[in-house]
C-alpha cells in the first residue's frame, strides 16, 4: 500500500523534471505524423478501414518506437547526472522510482493512442468510410498499442539505465527500430521487441505475384503471438525491476568508470576528437548501415519476381529505409553527444573562457562532418562488397553513384550544421534528435511534392537516391541549398554562443 501511495508523488516529480523537454510536443508532432500518412491524399475505397487499421502498425513500427525512446531517454538521463543514483534511494525506494517511470511513461503512450484512435475513428466519418465504425478492430489495435509501446518504453529505460551516455540507448533504439521495420516487409512474427505491434495487428495482407494485387483480411491473432507478447512484457518488466531495486549503483552502469586516464594531458587530437576518445561513438555508425544492407540484401534476393537483378534495385532495397529515415537522427545523437559536456555543470561559462564561439562550433561541426562521411565511405563500401562479391551482379555500378555519395555527404554536412545548432541550444539530449526524425519525415513529404531543397532533410533523400539512383540530380541546385543551410546555421550558432551563458541558457 505504501508503494501505491507514492506513485501520485512520483509521477508528479517525472512530469516536473520533464518541463522544457517538450514531451506532449512530441506526442502532438507524432499524431500529426499518423494523420499525413493514413489520410492525407488517401482516395476512400471499400476497404478504407482496412487499410487504415493494417497501416498504423507499419508506421508506428517506426513513429512509436522512436517516440518511447525518446520519451526513456528523457526519462532516465537525469539520473546519471552527478550523484543522483546514490541520493535518489535515500528519499523512494528503487522500485518505486522504477514504477515511477514506467507510470509516466504508459501515461504517454496511452494520451498518444487515444489521440490517434479518436483521429481515426473522427477521419473515418468524415471521410465518409463505407461500413459501421470497427470498434472491436479499434479496440484491439489500441490494445496493442499499449503492449508494444510499452515493451519498447521498458526496454529503452533498460538501455538508459545501463549506459551513462544516451547516446548508446538511442543508437541501440534506432537499430532496433531499423530492424523491426525491415522485418515487417518479411515476417509479422515478433522476432524482437519492436516487431511485436505487427504480430498483435487484426488485419493481414495477401500479395499476389502474379497478378499484383493486395487484399486485406481478417487475421485471427493466434495464442503464441499473445503468449509471445506478454512474455517481452513481463521479462524486460522483471529484468529492468530487478537491475534498479538489487543492482548497485556503481555496477549499473556499462563502461562507467572502465577507462584509464590518459598519461598526459596533450594529445596530437583535436579537442573534440578527444572528447569522443574511447567513446564507442563508431558502433552504430557501423552497425547501423550494416543491418540496413543484411536485410535490404535479403529483400532484394527474396523477391526478384518483383526487382530486377541490377544495382540500381540492390542500392534501392539497401539504402531506402536509411537515407529516409535513419542517417538524419544518427548525426542528431552525435551532435547531441558533441554538446553533451558543455551542457552539464558550469561548463556552459568555462568554455568561453578557453575558446572562441567561432572555434567551438567549428570544431563540433566539422567533427561532425568527418564522422558522417566516413559514415557514407562506409555504406558506399558494403554496397559494392555485396554487388561485386557476394551477389556477383551483372555491369558496371551506375556512373551517378559516386557523385551521389558525394551529394549525401554535403547534404550530411548541412544537417550537421543544423543538429549541431539545435543541440548547443536544447539541454536535452534526446530532442534534438527527435527533431531530426521529425525532419526527416517532413524531408520525405517535401522530396514527394518536389521541393527537395527546402530544407537538408529532404536533401538528403533526393542526393543519395534512396528511391532511384540513377534519377535526376540537379548537382548546383543541392549545394546551393546546402551552402544556406551551413551558413546560416553556423552563423545562429555563433550568435547565440555570444548572447548566451550558463544563467540565460535555458
Amino acid at each position: 500500500m505504501n508503494l501505491i501511495a507514492t506513485f501520485p508523488t512520483l509521477i508528479d516529480v517525472e512530469f516536473k523534471k520533464s518541463r522544457h523537454k517538450h514531451s506532449l510536443l512530441l506526442l502532438a508532432i507524432a499524431v500529426l505524423f499518423n494523420y499525413f500518412y493514413l489520410f492525407h491524399g488517401n482516395t476512400p475505397d471499400q476497404q478504407a478501414w482496412y487499410n487504415v487499421l493494417y497501416a498504423i502498425p507499419l508506421i508506428d513500427t517506426l513513429i512509436l518506437s522512436v517516440l518511447m525512446a525518446v520519451i526513456a531517454s528523457q526519462s532516465v538521463d537525469m539520473e546519471h547526472k552527478g550523484a543522483m543514483w546514490n541520493l535518489l534511494p535515500t528519499l523512494e525506494s528503487r522500485a518505486s522510482i522504477y514504477l515511477g517511470k514506467l507510470l509516466y511513461g504508459f501515461i504517454h503512450l496511452t494520451l498518444f493512442c487515444l489521440l490517434q484512435m479518436g483521429m481515426v475513428i473522427l477521419m473515418g466519418v468524415r471521410l465518409g468510410y463505407e461500413g459501421n465504425i470497427p470498434f472491436s478492430l479499434i479496440g484491439i489495435t489500441f490494445l496493442a498499442e499499449l503492449v508494444s509501446g510499452m515493451i519498447v518504453y521498458q526496454v529503452q529505460c533498460l538501455l538508459s539505465l545501463l549506459f551513462p551516455s544516451q547516446f548508446a540507448a538511442l543508437s541501440i533504439g534506432f537499430g532496433g527500430t531499423l530492424t523491426g521495420l525491415f522485418l515487417a516487409y518479411v515476417s509479422t512474427k515478433a522476432w524482437t521487441p519492436w516487431s511485436v505491434l505487427l504480430s498483435l495487428s487484426p488485419i493481414g495482407m495477401d500479395y499476389q505475384r502474379a497478378t499484383r494485387t493486395v487484399t486485406l483480411f481478417l487475421r485471427r491473432i493466434t495464442p503464441l503471438e499473445i503468449l509471445t507478447a506478454l512474455i517481452y512484457l513481463l521479462g524486460i518488466f522483471l529484468l529492468g525491476l530487478y537491475l534498479f531495486t538489487k543492482t548497485e549503483p556503481g555496477a549499473l552502469s556499462i563502461g562507467a568508470g572502465r577507462y584509464k586516464a590518459s598519461r598526459s594531458v596533450h594529445s596530437a587530437l583535436p579537442v573534440e576528437l578527444i572528447k569522443l576518445k574511447r567513446n564507442p561513438i563508431w558502433i552504430p555508425f557501423l552497425l547501423i548501415p550494416l543491418i540496413s544492407a543484411v536485410i535490404g540484401t535479403f529483400n532484394f534476393t527474396q523477391n526478384q519476381g518483383v526487382l530486377q537483378n541490377t544495382w540500381a534495385d540492390l542500392w534501392t532495397q539497401q539504402s531506402l529505409f536509411l537515407g529516409m529515415f535513419f542517417l538524419a537522427p544518427l548525426v542528431g545523437i552525435l551532435c547531441s553527444l558533441l554538446w553533451r559536456m558543455e551542457h552539464q555543470g558550469s561548463n556552459w561559462n568555462l568554455m568561453l573562457t578557453v575558446t572562441t564561439p567561432e572555434k567551438l562550433v567549428k570544431d563540433k561541426w566539422m567533427t561532425a562532418v568527418l564522422l558522417s562521411s566516413v559514415c557514407i565511405l562506409w555504406i558506399a563500401l558494403i554496397y559494392l562488397f555485396t554487388g561485386k562479391i557476394i551477389l556477383r551482379l551483372p555491369g558496371e555500378v551506375p556512373e551517378l553513384f559516386w557523385i551521389r555519395m558525394l551529394s549525401a555527404a554535403v547534404c550530411l554536412a548541412a544537417i550537421s550544421a543544423v543538429q549541431s545548432m539545435l543541440s548547443m541550444i536544447f539541454r536535452s539530449f534526446a530532442v534534438p534528435i527527435s527533431l531530426a526524425f521529425v525532419g526527416s519525415i517532413a524531408g520525405l513529404w517535401l522530396t514527394v511534392k518536389g521541393a527537395y531543397y527546402a530544407v537538408p532533410y529532404s536533401m538528403l533523400i533526393y542526393g543519395m537516391g534512396s528511391s532511384s539512383i540513377t534519377g535526376e540530380l540537379n548537382v548546383p541546385v543541392l549545394l546551393a541549398s546546402c551552402c544556406f543551410y551551413i551558413l546560416g546555421a553556423l552563423t545562429c550558432s555563433i550568435l547565440f554562443l555570444k548572447k548566451s551563458d550558463a544563467r540565460t541558457h535555458v
